[in-house]
């Protein structure tokens, strides 16, 4: 099973996220893979940044996981969650925490086509899938995110994305966002 080193310990309260994740799902027998993505895992993370994981999963386990998620939630304050299906191979948690931590956990079955691009942190492979999944393809760039996705419900996660922007000084980002939320509503 092949997994690296995280590069972000200094931001405890993000790592002990990535943790608790991997706790819950790395022991299902369905469950096969997960990858860390984003800025944690470009070792490029602040204390805003979300953990954004991908789990790999088999026989329909993505649409069956309350009780691995019920487990990650248990000890947590939770400010907001989002949750739904991209489709139906894969299934979406979104977390913000009272701390202003916050995550995204995507199960997707293996017969959903999705690319790994770089960068990305492999936190556990039990198969050996991963290798396969890597593309050169850059990642997609927050510019290109569409916006109202999830429609009003989705809304708070929007809000906290510009907040997060603004506080690194990215106000073109925030806005531009913004400008894109408002001709959805």
């Amino acid at each position: 099973m092949r997994s690296e080193k995280l590069d972000f310990e200094h931001l405890p309260l993000q790592s002990e996220l990535v943790r608790s994740v991997c706790s819950v799902f790395i022991s299902e027998n369905d469950v096969v893979a997960a990858v860390l993505l984003g800025s944690l895992a470009a070792g490029k993370g602040d204390r805003v940044s979300d953990a954004d994981i991908i789990v790999f999963t088999k026989n329909n386990f993505h649409k069956s996981a309350n009780e691995c998620f019920s487990v990650f939630e248990c000890d947590k304050e939770i400010f907001y969650l989002l949750d739904g299906f991209h489709n139906d191979n894969a299934y979406f948690k979104k977390y913000i925490f009272n701390d202003l931590t916050s995550t995204e956990i995507h199960c997707l079955d293996l017969s959903e086509s999705f690319s790994i691009s770089k960068p990305f942190k492999v936190l556990f492979d039990k198969t050996g899938i991963i290798e396969q999944r890597v593309t050169d393809e850059p990642a997609p760039k927050h510019e290109d995110f569409p916006a109202y996705t999830n429609g009003d419900e989705g809304l708070t996660w929007e809000l906290f994305d510009c907040i997060k922007w603004l506080s690194r000084g990215n106000y073109e980002l925030a806005k531009n966002h913004l400008k894109k939320l408002a001709d959805k509503l």
